[in-house]
C-alpha cells in the first residue's frame, strides 16, 4: 500500500492511497469470506455456503463493493497513522482508479500555528478609583429602594409612582401589541417610558382618565413603530408618594440586619463593592486586550469549520441574551432589518479574529512549561461541576440516566475533563501576565 501526502489550502491534507493488484485481490478474498459467513441459502448451513454459490447469490458487484469499502477503511486508518494526523471532521473520499485500486482522502486537520513577537507585558491594569459621587449615588439608590409608598389624593408630580391602566392604539383604532397594561406602576420622571409619556401623567389625580398622542422616536428599536404616532388612553388607579428614609445608623442596621452596622461602615462596604466591580471590569478588559494582541501576532490557515463554529456560538449567545430580555430572535432580526445569513456574513471578520486569537493562545500555553495543571486541581473543578449537575437535575427533575451521562463526560480521559483542564490552563495563563483576579 502506497501513501502520499499533499498539503492544501485551509489546513486540508489530501492523502492518495494506492494498492497493488495483489493487495486488492486479497481484499476481495476477505470480502468474499465475510459475505459467505452471513449469507443465507436454502439447503446450506450458515457459514458453510460454497464459494461458487456465494458469488452467484451475492453477485460479483457486491463482493467488489465490499472489498472497496474494506480497502478504503484500512487505507484511511493506515494513512492517518503514517502521517500522524488527527482529523477534525469526517473525510471526503474519491475513488480515482479501480484497477489498480487507488483513492484520495481529503481530511481537515488542526492548522499549523505560527507565533510572532507577542509581548503580554504591554497590557497593563491601572488601579481603580471610587469617587464620593459614585458612593452617594448608591446610597441614594438604597434609600429609594427602601422608600415607603404612601397613597395621596393630590395631583401626581415627578418622583411619585402612578399606578396606571394604559391602552395604545394606531390610527385605525387598533390596540397594539405591548401597548396595553393594567395596574402598571410608573415612577414619573424615571424615563422608563417613551419621551413625553410621563409628562402627560404629571398633574393627573386618582380616578382621572386622559387620551393623548405619542410619537415614537425615529431611532426606536422596533422599526415597525419607529417614528409613528399612537393614541394612548391612560387611567390613574392610584398616586403614591415616596417617603425616602434618611441614611443613618438606624437605616444601616435595618437594611443589613446587623444591629451593630453604622452608616459609615455601610458606606465603606458600598465603596468596596464598587471598587471590586471596577476591578473586575478592568480585568475583563485587560483579558480582551491581551487576547486581541495574541491574535494580531498569530498566523494560521484557519479551517472553515472553526469559523462556522465561532459564528454559531456568537449567534447562539445573541439568541440567549434576547430571550433573557424578552426579545425573540425573529423579532430582533426584524428590528435590525437583516436576515440571519446577512448577520452571519457581517460577523465573519470578527469570528476569524477570535479564532486566530484562540489558536495563538493555545499555542502559547503549549509552549509555556510554567503553565501546568495537576489532577488535584482538575478534580476540585470536576466536583463543582458535578454539584452543579445535581442541583440542576433536582430543579428540572432530570432523569437519572441523563444525569449519569452528563457526569460521565467529566471522568478522566473524557471531554468534560479535558475542557476543565484547558480552562484552568487559560486561567493560569492570564494570571501569569495580568495577576490574579481580585
Amino acid at each position: 500500500m502506497k501513501i502520499t501526502r499533499k498539503n492544501k489550502k485551509d489546513s486540508i491534507v489530501e492523502l492518495r492511497v494506492s494498492l497493488e493488484k495483489e493487495e486488492f485481490e486479497k481484499m476481495e478474498e476477505t470480502a468474499l469470506r465475510k459475505i459467505a459467513s452471513t449469507i443465507k441459502v436454502d439447503g446450506f448451513r450458515k457459514g458453510h455456503v460454497p464459494e461458487s454459490v456465494v458469488r452467484q447469490k451475492a453477485g460479483e458487484g457486491a463482493i467488489k463493493q465490499e472489498a472497496i469499502d474494506m480497502a478504503i477503511s484500512q487505507g484511511y486508518m493506515e494513512a492517518l497513522k503514517k502521517e500522524k494526523l488527527h482529523p477534525l471532521a469526517q473525510p471526503e473520499v474519491s475513488i480515482e482508479k479501480i484497477d489498480p485500486f487507488e483513492f484520495t482522502i481529503s481530511v481537515q486537520v488542526y492548522p499549523e500555528v505560527k507565533l510572532g513577537k507577542i509581548d503580554p507585558s504591554k497590557v497593563k491594569i491601572t488601579a481603580s478609583k471610587v469617587t464620593k459621587k459614585e458612593i452617594e449615588e448608591q446610597v441614594t439608590m438604597l434609600c429609594n429602594q427602601s422608600a415607603e409608598k404612601v397613597p395621596v389624593s393630590r395631583k401626581a408630580k415627578k418622583g411619585d409612582i402612578a399606578v396606571i391602566d394604559f391602552d395604545g392604539k394606531n390610527a385605525e383604532g387598533e390596540t397594539q401589541p405591548g401597548m396595553k397594561s393594567a395596574g402598571h406602576p410608573l415612577e414619573l420622571g424615571s424615563g422608563a417610558f417613551i419621551p413625553g409619556f410621563e409628562d402627560e401623567i404629571v398633574g393627573m389625580k386618582k380616578g382621572e382618565e386622559k387620551t393623548f398622542p405619542i410619537t415614537f422616536p425615529k431611532d426606536y428599536q422596533s422599526t415597525d413603530i419607529a417614528g409613528k404616532e399612537f393614541s394612548f388612553t391612560v387611567k390613574v388607579q392610584d398616586v403614591l408618594e415616596k417617603k425616602v428614609p434618611e441614611f443613618n445608623d438606624e437605616f444601616a442596621a435595618k437594611i443589613t440586619g446587623d444591629k451593630t452596622k453604622t452608616a459609615d461602615a455601610l458606606r465603606e462596604e458600598i465603596k468596596g463593592h464598587l471598587k471590586k466591580n471596577k476591578d473586575d471590569m478592568k480585568y475583563v478588559e485587560a483579558q480582551k486586550e491581551l487576547f486581541e494582541l495574541i491574535g494580531k501576532g498569530t498566523t494560521a490557515e484557519i479551517p472553515p469549520i472553526f469559523i462556522e463554529e465561532e459564528i454559531k456560538g456568537m449567534i447562539d449567545n445573541m439568541k440567549m441574551q434576547g430571550l433573557q430580555q424578552g426579545l425573540p430572535w425573529k423579532k430582533y432580526l426584524e428590528m435590525i432589518n437583516k436576515t440571519e445569513e446577512e448577520l452571519k456574513k457581517e460577523m465573519r471578520k470578527d469570528a476569524e479574529k477570535a479564532v486566530l486569537s484562540r489558536l495563538g493562545l493555545q499555542a502559547m500555553i503549549k509552549e509555556d512549561t510554567d503553565i501546568t495543571v495537576s489532577e488535584e486541581e482538575i478534580e476540585k473543578e470536576v466536583a463543582l461541576e458535578l454539584a452543579r449537575i445535581d442541583a440542576q437535575a433536582a430543579q428540572r427533575k432530570t432523569k437519572p440516566e441523563e444525569v449519569s451521562a452528563q457526569k460521565a463526560s467529566f471522568e478522566k480521559g473524557h471531554e468534560g475533563w479535558a475542557q476543565i483542564e484547558n480552562r484552568l490552563k487559560i486561567r493560569k495563563f492570564f494570571e501569569k501576565y495580568l495577576g490574579k483576579k481580585s
